[in-house]
């Protein structure tokens, strides 16, 4: 008999918990609702960059530049290389 009591009481005070944690819920969606979401102000436009492309072509670009052109290798092997030979 003991141990039904005891059974019977967890089981309140687990009931007793669960409906203090659904109140507290509801009390928290209710009043602290989060604020909609409104848009942000617009930017401010970018300034206009200019790109001095006369630089592009001045000697100490050209300095730069490598001295040679590197090659692609030549193709090695065979066109097919799983024909027998």
């Amino acid at each position: 008999m003991a141990e039904v009591t005891e059974q019977n009481r967890t089981l309140k005070y687990l009931i007793w918990g669960l409906v203090l944690a659904g109140i507290i819920i509801l009390i928290y969606s209710w009043w602290w609702r989060p604020k909609p979401l409104s848009l942000p102000p617009t930017p401010k436009a970018f300034p206009v960059a200019k790109i001095d492309f006369e630089f592009l072509e001045s000697q100490e670009v050209k300095d730069m530049l490598p001295f040679e052109e590197v090659s692609f290798p030549e193709e090695i092997g065979r066109e097919n290389p799983f024909e027998p030979y």
